[in-house]
């Protein structure tokens, strides 16, 4: 564990040590550069047994490189036993035409994924390695990279966000089309245009928290409607009998930022956010609130996290964000930050003490590209 606070530290060194060039221009691109290898270094060259999911695409993509018959065949080629099928494109692509080594997956989709991340912060934040530290300590990043599939469909919504903004719903909603077909979580980001459209209102957000209880209520009821009742997730939901833990205390982590975010507008009288970010961040509680039952609707709100971190750090860090919130009370926002960074910083100490096993990060160790043979747990799950 103290391998990765020493990784911490190495954005925060980036941070002071960019206040050193005199020109802002050279100060952002050194501090992209500088967090790009961090990141790309860190996470593209970790061994399999780090991060909970990298053994098991590094298995699939093991099992389906040494088929003859899937080398074969059209990279186009649907296969229905396997995952959607934009992942199969791309796997099918990289198999045939740049290698057969599983670790390709690893290291192209942790290029990928690098690249998508610092795209959003670079668009958003003048200060990169700053946010960095802040989304890295909040465990964002760790899951991008665990969730590869997941991840590829996080960055089409970084640009889909992007023509939500202006108003381009066509585009959005295109976009958001082909990021379901690299993972099917994708399909709750439609709401968001029906939303957006909503005033952005007290009374609005309460009848969209009371009608995510009432769905708690009812959730397995609906989906045993829907035809849902031996779905994996249904069956592992409705055994355990209790509610989940991880999920209560996503929502108690959730409840937490958009506290922060609601106590610095009222003490700084800073005006409301954007449609957008309201509704992201009510649609992130909405989610919280019914994860505690069944905790893998969870996964929507990885494509929600970014933007509701990029939204608290317009109050507490407004100096490192190209749009801020406010500029004021400076001493009430310096405890502020010390309490999000504390808060951070506990649950990453909380998920690596009690469950070390949902991320796999205490014991880190970079690939060992000299051993041939690498077999720990490669077995491909869904």
């Amino acid at each position: 564990m103290a391998v990765i606070f020493l990784y911490f530290t190495l954005f925060l060194g980036v941070h002071f040590l960019s206040k050193q060039f005199k020109r802002p221009g050279a100060a952002r691109l050194f501090q992209l550069i500088a967090c790009f290898i961090l990141l790309f270094g860190f996470f593209g060259f970790r061994d399999i047994t780090v991060l909970n999911d990298t053994s098991h695409y590094y298995g699939y993509y093991f099992q389906i490189a040494h088929v003859l018959s899937f080398r074969n065949e059209p990279v186009t080629t649907f296969h229905l036993d396997q995952f959607e099928y934009g992942f199969q494109i791309f796997v099918h692509i990289l198999v045939k035409y740049v290698s057969r080594n599983p670790y390709t997956i690893i290291l192209v989709s942790s290029l990928i994924i690098t690249i998508g991340d610092l795209w959003l912060i670079n668009k958003h934040a003048k200060d990169i390695a700053l946010v960095c530290f802040y989304m890295l300590t909040a465990g964002l990043f760790f899951m991008h990279y665990c969730i590869i599939r997941q991840a590829f469909a996080l960055f089409i919504f970084y640009f889909a966000f992007e023509n939500l903004e202006k108003g381009k719903i066509g585009k959005y909603c295109l976009l958001v089309g082909c990021a379901c077909l690299f993972h099917t979580s994708a399909i709750f980001l439609f709401l968001l245009p029906i939303l957006v459209r909503l005033n952005p209102s007290r009374r609005n957000a309460c009848m969209a928290i009371v009608g995510s209880l009432i769905l708690a209520v009812f959730i397995f009821e609906i989906l045993s409607f829907m035809g849902l009742r031996e779905h994996p997730y249904y069956q592992a939901a409705i055994q355990k009998g209790s509610l989940s833990i991880v999920g209560l205390a996503d929502c108690v982590f959730m409840i937490f930022i958009l506290s922060v975010c609601l106590f610095a507008r009222k003490r700084s009288g800073a005006p409301k956010p954007d449609n957008i970010f309201f509704w992201i961040c009510t649609m992130g509680l909405c989610i919280c609130l019914i994860a505690p039952v069944i905790y893998p609707i969870s996964r929507v709100n990885e494509y929600l996290w970014p933007f509701i971190v990029i939204h608290l750090l317009r109050y507490i860090e407004p100096q490192s964000m190209k749009k801020s919130y406010t500029k004021q009370f400076e001493g009430t926002r310096n405890i502020l930050r010390l309490i999000v960074i504390f808060v951070f910083v506990a649950k990453m100490v909380g998920i690596n003490t009690f469950r070390p096993e949902w991320l796999h990060i205490d014991s880190y160790q970079f690939y060992d590209f000299s051993k041939k043979d690498h077999t720990y747990n490669i077995y491909p799950q869904k």
